[in-house]
């Protein structure tokens, strides 16, 4: 059976007149010359295949096509098709007969979006980079060294993330130019490059091809034998500028530090968007882990490059049929952390049923809360939890997630004497925990209250006037008189003690002050 399919665009962001500014990369600062800057490149050969399947846990044969109708040939395989011995300008219907095969076509504006939400998840590595269409982009990372570990640390957590985000394969390069070291990217040269005077030997045995010259160009260039920039940099100037063009002269010069080679600054977006199309329907919601989790890993490395947090995420799944069904979760105290992130959309979704099956899921966040600054404390100061310790607000939201919002509620103190009407059961909706009920606020002595009470009271026996449960009650000289409630037609009117019976618990009675004047349980202490 032939399978064709095309990128769909993600999730828009916003215009960008309609939202304020965070804030762009653009610096008052002096720019530091080039040859103290050190320019990392991140190259994505298979971002396109990447980007299509990273929602998707089932591995299956994969191509990106090129041409229209029977002229489509490959231009990229995953590993899976390479296996089946589709191969780099094989034509598709040949690909068809070795097996089943799901076939791309590039979306040039999709790519473009999609890059622009890997810059603005990149940004919390240093402030200064840029898109490079149509499958990578460019990081200056000098000052950015000394915060993970040198440039060796810096590269093995960008190629761990990367590869959490669902990109599979990633090149770098480093040079002191953006230019040199997209080109080093191209060529798969990892080994980095920090002086302007190292650049010529590094660049002496990259192919041509790298340079991104149209192929009339690169036709000419093997016509007289010229296969790599160190080739090429070792004929006259003059008759290269004459010859071929002379924009190749100005790009070769940016190249190696002797022209400027300015990069465009990157603003960030004011809110988040982003959008996994799937390969297949899901039917169940177990289906969407590893979507959300990629989706999630996103949202959390934009807020920690702007130095946020959120109180609301929002889920948007796309039906086969068309329909969209949102949904938000709320958060009692605003956080980025990616694992109580996901655990709270996958406990929440496991309660969900599909009404139709999903062919894409998207997330947003709108409102980033900035984090407040957290100063360090001195050596009397309370030790801090533990990683894996959970939180009071991340437990409730946890709990809320499973159970649903109207399971979980919290006790709250009402304006009323009577024990039976003095708390009621609200929604919790504060991040701190709660003061428990009946705690006084001030220095007046309150009387001892059980924290439980019966459902209604209890009648109790007497015997020779005193009131008996499980044994004569020892009764304490204080009593708290409760008489109340002559407005709402509930009046009450009793004289409250703490008993202790013959096993040594407290228990809080009271007896009526008018009719038959009986003794009732109402509490007990422990």
């Amino acid at each position: 059976m032939k399978h064709e399919w095309s990128i769909v665009a993600p999730g828009s962001l916003p215009p960008a007149a309609s939202v304020p500014r965070l804030g762009a990369v653009a610096s008052t600062a002096a720019p530091a010359p080039a040859a103290q800057r050190l320019w990392l490149a991140v190259h994505l050969p298979r971002f396109t295949l990447d980007m299509a399947l990273r929602g998707n846990t089932t591995r299956k044969a994969c191509v990106l096509v090129e041409g229209e109708g029977r002229q489509q040939r490959i231009t990229q395989a995953n590993a899976e098709a390479t296996r089946l011995g589709m191969r780099t300008g094989l034509p598709l219907s040949a690909a068809h007969a070795l097996g089943e095969v799901l076939a791309f076509t590039r979306v040039p504006a999709v790519e473009q979006q999609a890059l622009q939400q890997l810059c603005a998840w990149a940004y919390q590595f240093t402030p200064v980079l840029a898109p490079l269409p149509p499958d990578g982009l460019i990081m200056e990372v000098r000052g950015s060294l000394g915060l993970f570990g040198g440039l060796h640390g810096l590269l093995s957590r960008l190629r761990r993330e990367l590869r959490q985000l669902g990109f599979q394969s990633v090149a770098f390069g480093t040079a002191p130019t953006p230019t040199a070291a997209h080109w080093l990217a191209r060529a798969r040269q990892t080994a980095p490059v920090e002086s302007l005077a190292a650049l010529p030997a590094a660049l002496s045995q990259v192919p041509l091809d790298v340079m991104g010259l149209p192929a009339r160009l690169l036709q000419d260039f093997c016509g007289i034998g010229i296969r790599t920039i160190g080739e090429c940099l070792r004929l006259p100037r003059d008759s290269l500028a004459r010859r071929f063009t002379p924009a190749l002269l100005l790009t070769l010069d940016r190249a190696l530090g002797r022209q400027p080679d300015p990069v465009p600054a990157f603003e960030l977006p004011a809110c988040f968007a982003s959008r996994i199309d799937l390969l297949w329907e899901i039917h169940h919601a177990q289906g969407l882990g590893l979507a959300m989790e990629r989706l999630l890993h996103e949202l959390t490395g934009v807020l920690r490059a702007q130095a946020s947090a959120i109180r609301q995420i929002d889920w948007q799944l796309h039906h086969a049929d068309g329909s969209v069904s949102r949904h938000s979760i709320n958060l009692l105290q605003q956080s980025r952390d990616l694992p109580h992130l996901f655990r709270l959309s996958r406990e929440y979704f496991l309660r969900q049923q599909l009404g139709s099956p999903v062919r894409g899921i998207s997330l947003e966040a709108a409102r980033f809360e900035r984090l407040p600054v957290v100063t360090e404390g001195d050596l009397f100061s309370p030790a801090k939890a533990s990683a894996e310790t959970e939180s009071w607000p991340q437990f409730v939201e946890r709990l809320r997630a499973r159970l649903g919002d109207e399971a979980l509620c919290g006790l709250s103190t009402r304006a009323d004497h009577r024990p039976e009407r003095a708390s009621c059961a609200t929604v919790v909706r504060q991040a701190q925990r709660a003061r428990p009920v009946g705690t006084p606020t001030g220095s007046r002595r309150w009387p001892d209250r059980p924290l439980w009470l019966t459902r209604t009271p209890v009648p109790l026996s007497t015997e020779d006037g005193r009131p008996n449960f499980d044994g004569p009650l020892e009764l304490t000289a204080e009593r708290e008189r409760i008489q109340t409630g002559w407005w709402d037609g509930a009046e009450v009117a009793r004289d409250y003690f703490i008993a202790r019976n013959q096993h040594g618990s407290r228990l809080w009675i009271f007896r009526e002050l008018a009719g038959a004047r009986g003794w009732y349980l109402h509490g007990i202490f422990e």
